[in-house]
């Protein structure tokens, strides 16, 4: 069998490997534009920040694709696919397929701000590329903006107050930072400590324009306007489908390439997987895009286990777990916030709660739950959790009970454990206040 993958980041890394163990005497040739694949995307930020040494200690070197006989084509961009005579077409050469996953992966998205000219401007992408040039430019200066304020904008943030950066702004055109993942109400709670740690928050920023003036940006808002070195454009990503749609491959509706539940696009020997598919959420069903890494593995291996067995493994859909260290402070968050439940038509109700992760005695800290729920099934569609401990095992815990649609009163009825230096009842409590919230009138 002769498999062609196409695309380097995550969910094409994990498909080859799934396919290879599967199959150990299929031919899998993988393909990518880029001189470089088979790193970690979350992590080019911690080289920048100093906390990781080398860019060499987040690849995956070629020994990985060796090891498992895969043919890796770098520097090679596939053109076109002939789905008649199921062939590619790459670098100028064609190459035979019977089964083909495309993870395209998502280009960033620039939002028509005027005046922007290229000059002093850097993107981040899951391109190696944009991070090794503002690897170069970070020593010779002193002061940037970042624009964007999710998960990618932020790290850039903390990577650059790492390095003496004075001043660093973080602009967003919404009014808080994470607004996929936290409401306005928790997100407060980090800004605060952002602020704190010498980051300059201008949330709700009505750029009106941007201009360089000898060397420099310059950022006019409605009220000042900010000088700063250089710019960061963190301003998200959108599905990268150009090469299917020129294929007659169908997008969806929001434009990823659409796929079946088991990850097929219109065409039954061609599959999608990673940023370039188009996602669901699994409590609802709605199309949604969920551009994460871990996201990218699971549908990855999913389309690979697939390929091979025909159509073994449904994919069940998203559920928007997320999770970032900011200055120590640790923030998960599963399903929709409360602003996205509603606007998608679901009667929530919510309950925060602040409470010791164990008594002060034993060194607990604060932890604040947000948690959100349907009033009518009673089960549980959104979480954040902001705390300065590990909060990995609860947002777990979290996400299983929002998957498999557990009713909030049955959890009352577990005999969650309890120690007096490990505590953890909290979770308890934040959750019959939820049950509370759901009975009260809308």
């Amino acid at each position: 069998m002769n498999v062609c993958i196409i695309g380097g980041g995550s969910s094409a890394r994990t498909a080859a490997g799934r396919i290879r163990g599967l199959n150990q005497r299929a031919r899998i040739n993988l393909f990518s534009k880029q001189a470089e694949i088979g790193y970690a995307p979350c992590e080019p930020p911690f080289v920048l920040r100093g906390r990781i040494a080398r860019w060499d200690d987040i690849f995956y070197s070629g020994k990985y694709f060796e090891e498992r006989n895969i043919d890796l084509y770098l520097n090679t961009e596939v053109t076109d696919i002939d789905r008649n005579k199921k062939r590619i077409i790459a670098g100028g050469e064609s190459y035979p397929y019977d089964k083909a996953v495309l993870c395209l992966g998502s280009m960033p998205f620039i939002p028509p701000i005027p005046g922007l000219d290229g000059k002093n401007e850097y993107t981040v992408s899951t391109n190696i590329a944009d991070d090794k040039a503002l690897e170069k430019i970070i020593p010779r200066y002193t002061s940037a903006a970042v624009i964007g304020a999710g998960a990618i904008g932020i790290e850039m943030c903390l990577a650059l107050v790492a390095r003496g950066y004075h001043p660093v702004y973080l602009l967003d055109m919404l009014d808080n930072i994470l607004p996929a993942s936290l409401d306005k109400d928790m997100a407060d709670t980090v800004e605060q400590v952002m602020r704190e740690k010498g980051i300059e928050l201008v949330m709700s920023a009505g750029i009106k324009g941007i201009e360089t003036i000898s060397g420099r940006k310059h950022i006019t808002l409605p009220d000042r306007e900010l000088e700063v070195d250089f710019i960061v454009l963190a301003t998200g990503a959108r599905p990268n489908v150009e090469l299917a749609r020129n294929t007659g491959i169908e997008i969806g509706e929001t434009g990823g390439i659409a796929v079946n539940q088991y990850l097929q696009t219109n065409d039954p020997d061609i599959y999608a997987a990673g940023d370039c598919m188009e996602n669901w959420s699994i409590l609802t069903g709605d199309k949604i895009r969920n551009l994460m890494v871990t996201t990218a593995g699971i549908t990855g291996d999913i389309a690979g286990r697939n390929l091979m067995s025909g159509n073994s493994l449904p994919y069940r859909g998203a559920l928007m777990t997320f999770v970032i260290d900011i200055f120590d402070h640790q923030i998960g968050t599963v399903g929709f916030t409360e602003k996205a439940a509603r606007e998608r038509g679901l009667d929530v109700g919510s309950a925060a709660t602040t409470a010791l992760t164990a008594r002060p005695l034993y060194g607990g800290k604060p932890i604040r739950y947000k948690l959100i729920g349907d009033r009518k099934t009673r089960t549980l569609v959104g979480a954040q959790v902001i705390s300065e401990q590990e909060i990995q095992g609860t947002i777990n815990e979290l996400a299983v009970i929002a998957a498999e649609r557990i009713p909030l009163a049955n959890l009352m009825a577990i005999d969650f454990p309890y120690s007096p230096p490990v505590g953890r009842e909290t979770l308890v409590k934040a959750i019959a206040g939820l049950l509370s919230g759901l009975k009260a009138s809308k």
